[in-house]
């Protein structure tokens, strides 16, 4: 009897090859909002609903004045910017806005819901936060309705969630250009932050995580940013919403946790 090598198909090797490929492009993915996005991918995904809020001035020579960051969240049907409070010290909500720089073109929102700070003393920083109303605009205006992050009641951060890490964007004064007197200028920059957990905060409303890099820049402006988590499911890597940057400084950014922010987006509905 003659031996016969059996031998297997090139197709099954580059079936099983691809099946490796695959699982391993999942198992480096992160599912957000029941798609799987290359980790590689996530940073340049998400810093898009992160953006400089912006006060138009009325002033001729001074059009515009940066204040710091804003997170857009689509909550319910409608789309939100959301900055906190301190932010606007000694400003009108009616003066806040967004720009678009390649447009020159500066929109305001269609209205804004708050904590009264005069009713008594805020008990929690969770009273620092401040939501404005961008449905009307951002129908109006596509580019600007990719802007805001889609938030349901799954993609709340909760305490008991299996954290792998924090994802924080924000816009420091001192990475901006503010030439506008003599070029008529401003050029924005959102900075992006791979954060890990740190100790929390005594204000259980407020969450905490620290740069795994060095923190070598001013963090001024940073307040109204947006963070990120993502988190363990089983064997999935997830995305979820975790807060509102409210204060930084010596490589740690403190944040408004994501259901403070949810529950002030619901009294506004009210």
């Amino acid at each position: 009897m003659i031996a016969v090598p059996t031998t297997s198909h090139p197709c099954d090797s580059q079936m099983y090859e691809l099946k490796i490929l695959l699982d391993r492009k999942i198992r480096t993915s992160v599912r957000v909002h029941g798609l799987l996005v290359p980790a590689n991918s996530l940073r340049s995904r998400l810093h898009v609903f992160c953006q400089n809020l912006v006060r138009y001035t009325g002033i001729e020579a001074f059009p515009v004045q940066l204040k710091g960051s804003a997170t857009g969240l689509k909550y319910r049907g409608k789309k939100f910017l959301v900055s906190t409070a301190h932010q606007l010290r000694d400003v009108r909500e009616e003066e806040i806005g967004v720009l678009f720089l390649d447009e020159n073109t500066y929109i305001s929102s269609a209205g804004y819901t708050r904590y009264n700070a005069s009713v008594q003393p805020a008990e929690s920083d969770a009273a620092d936060l401040c939501v404005f109303d961008f449905t009307e605009q951002a129908e109006v205006k596509a580019s600007l309705g990719r802007r805001f992050f889609t938030l349901q009641n799954e993609d709340v951060l909760h305490d008991e969630d299996e954290l792998l890490g924090y994802h924080a964007y924000g816009c420091p004064f001192g990475d901006q250009t503010y030439d506008v007197v003599d070029n008529n200028h401003v050029g924005t920059v959102i900075r992006s932050m791979t954060c890990d957990l740190e100790k929390a905060a005594s204000d259980p409303a407020l969450g905490s995580c620290r740069l795994l890099a060095k923190m070598d820049f001013d963090p001024n402006g940073l307040s109204g940013g947006a963070v990120f988590a993502t988190v363990l499911e089983g064997e999935e890597i997830v995305l979820k919403f975790a807060g509102i940057i409210n204060r930084a400084g010596g490589g740690i950014i403190h944040f408004i946790k994501a259901k403070a922010v949810q529950h002030l987006l619901n009294l506004s509905f009210a």
